[in-house]
């Protein structure tokens, strides 16, 4: 025969009364737990009446790892190319598998820093970090192994613990500064969020570019050319990085003013390349580019150099909320576009031998194909720029931050346009 069940409410009454002693011991006691032993040469002072009795509870704080601002790319964004190459899809698989092999000689390479910067000794050096933290960063947030990510901040590290100067009186450390240095920020901001790099990294970093890029980079962002044109994308750089935004205000003001040009009052200027000849420097009604059509038969290439760091500029300025840069239009009615939508056809005669070049005596021009393709066509999708992004995918490394591993970053993305 079944028995019927029945609660024993006289054990967990028990129970109740016990825990309730328990409780009320531990209450007592724990002052003294609470409180650390007075060291002998410091006797605490006597307690109050208001604090006698009382104890302080110290509970752990969570802190977040601080996530990338996706300065020149998010993580996430690196997914869909991540699954091209899972499943042999282009133009992800070729790009990634690109990336992936330099990114094995980076892991077997020293890092490498000059505490005096002088581009007679220390350029390849300088250039190679910028590119393999970069590289580094981009293989950690592609397959997670925190190989890559160690040995990129490793790259960093040695620059923002070595450097104490750069060399005075040397203008081409100002280029190259410029040029190289953007590409080891947006690796920083790749890694930040990882083991491998700290706030304290992170702060030595900024100690280094506000000390010693930051004069470059505004140095060569008075010069009228490209040299202008990278100075402002470390500027920029920087200010975003460092969270600046009164030199942030000031990299766009000069970015304006470069592709603006200045108009000259009374007599044309004789130097002017372009057609329209009132004005000196910036974007031609054309959409060419003055002082790189000076460049003879590296015009093509200096062009395309130029344009690709303006679009990188105003790439990172959408990322941080403000897309009007890309449809910016200076005095003389042309933009970014404009400059995309000249060059197009000019990239492909160059390359089929034809002479159609507007700023050289024959009209024939080196072929050049610049990363910045894979930004323009990711942005705005005109039909005439895929045959030249094509010419050359997958892109790599590119000594101009315009930027190297385009075809990576950008080669799968939408980024919408007008």
């Amino acid at each position: 025969m079944p028995h019927s069940y029945r609660r024993p409410e006289h054990r967990s009454t028990a129970v109740g009364s016990l825990l309730l002693v328990v409780v009320a011991a531990l209450a007592s006691a724990l002052p003294a737990f609470a409180a650390p032993p007075a060291s002998p040469s410091a006797p605490p002072s006597p307690a109050s009446a208001t604090t006698q009795g009382a104890f302080q509870v110290f509970a752990p704080m969570i802190s977040r790892p601080r996530a990338p601002l996706g300065m020149i790319i998010q993580p996430a964004e690196l997914l869909v190319t991540k699954a091209q190459y899972d499943q042999r899809v282009e133009p992800g698989r070729s790009a990634v598998k690109s990336l992936l092999n330099d990114a094995a000689e980076a892991l077997a390479a020293t890092p490498c820093a000059q505490a005096t910067y002088a581009t007679s000794t220390g350029y390849d050096c300088l250039n190679q970090a910028s590119e393999y933290a970069y590289l580094l960063a981009l293989a950690y947030r592609l397959t997670g192994d925190t190989a890559y990510s160690a040995k990129g901040a490793a790259f960093i590290r040695a620059w923002s613990a070595t450097l104490s100067g750069i060399t005075p009186g040397d203008d081409q450390a100002q280029l190259d500064w410029s040029r190289l240095v953007p590409a080891m920020i947006w690796g920083a901001d790749l890694l930040d969020g990882t083991p491998s790099w700290s706030e304290a990294d992170r702060q030595q970093l900024i100690a280094m570019l506000q000390n010693h890029a930051l004069p470059q980079a505004k140095a060569a962002a008075q010069r009228a050319n490209n040299w202008a044109d990278a100075g402002n994308l470390l500027w920029l750089s920087i200010a975003v990085y460092a969270g600046m935004p009164s030199e942030r205000a000031a990299a766009v003001a000069n970015w304006k003013l470069k592709l603006d040009g200045v108009a000259q009052a009374g007599a044309a200027a004789a130097s002017d390349a372009c057609a329209d000849t009132s004005w000196i420097y910036g974007m031609c009604s054309d959409g060419s580019l003055t002082e790189e059509n000076r460049r003879g038969a590296d015009g093509l290439g200096y062009n395309q150099g130029a344009l690709s760091v303006k679009t990188v500029f105003a790439e990172i300025m959408r990322r941080q909320g403000d897309a009007s840069l890309y449809t910016y239009k200076t005095p003389r009615g042309v933009g970014l576009k404009n400059g995309w939508d000249f060059l197009a056809p000019r990239v492909l005669d160059a390359f089929a031998g034809r002479c159609t070049w507007l700023y050289t005596p024959d009209h024939c021009v080196g072929a050049t194909n610049r990363s910045g393709w894979e930004l323009a066509y990711a942005h705005w999708h005109a039909p005439a720029y895929l045959p030249v992004v094509l010419e050359h995918r997958p892109y790599s490394w590119s000594n101009w931050a315009d930027p190297g591993y385009s075809t990576v970053l950008f080669g799968s993305l939408n980024l919408g346009g007008s």
